[in-house]
């Protein structure tokens, strides 16, 4: 059994609040799921549910919105799972999302679509954690010299080289965890509490054998 079906089997058993699960998309025809396919489903609670009973798993990273009533979470999970599931009737209670939610489901994005071929949104992904790692060598470099004015560069500047390197190979899954790596180091010089995890990204790139 491949981990969509099993995770959509577990949202059906997961708790006496789901009244329906309406699975729809891939799982829906076996031959087309793979590695980089997520779990597409519709969900009826009767009242409000924390993530990690319904999935029965922790979540890594995630996105959730809310329009007419219906709640969408699209989430990965620490082991590379991942899932698009809309919410009716009741809540779908999400933990404290940590610092670098945003920069983790957007490299976890860009690895499925790396993986799919679909460069170019991958890229643009991917990019989008780049320019934030830079700022945070910008912010570096305004404490270091106690002015947000530069006539000219300075040590700091020596990033954009190695940012340049890491977007010269070709397009990858593979790519993501070296740009989250960037990101990490240029983050953790500006925040001293900050603290990398990369767990899911890794799970989705290189899953275990």
């Amino acid at each position: 059994m491949q981990w969509q079906q099993a995770l959509l089997d577990q949202l059906g058993d997961a708790s006496p609040a789901v009244c329906a699960v309406r699975p729809y998309g891939s799982v829906l025809t076996p031959l087309e799921l793979d590695r980089w396919s997520d779990l597409d489903a519709e969900v009826d609670l009767s009242t409000d549910v924390g993530a990690r009973t319904l999935l029965a798993a922790e979540l890594w990273a995630w996105q959730s919105t809310l329009d007419d009533g219906v709640q969408r979470v699209r989430a990965v999970l620490r082991d590379g799972r991942r899932c698009d599931l809309a919410v009716r009737g009741a809540t779908l209670v999400l933990p404290r999302p940590p610092v670098d939610n945003a920069v983790r489901f957007d490299l976890a994005l860009a690895a499925t679509r790396f993986g799919r071929g679909a460069n170019v949104i991958g890229l643009h992904l991917t990019l989008g954690v780049v320019r934030e790692a830079l700022v945070h060598s910008m912010v570096l470099a305004d404490r270091q010299s106690g002015s947000v004015h530069h006539r000219s560069g300075g040590p700091t500047d020596a990033v954009a080289t190695r940012a340049l390197t890491l977007l010269a190979a070709d397009p990858a899954s593979a790519m993501t965890i070296r740009v989250a790596e960037f990101y990490a180091e240029s983050r953790a010089l500006i925040d001293a509490d900050y603290e990398s995890d990369w767990s899911g990204l890794t799970a989705i790139v290189a899953p275990p054998s």
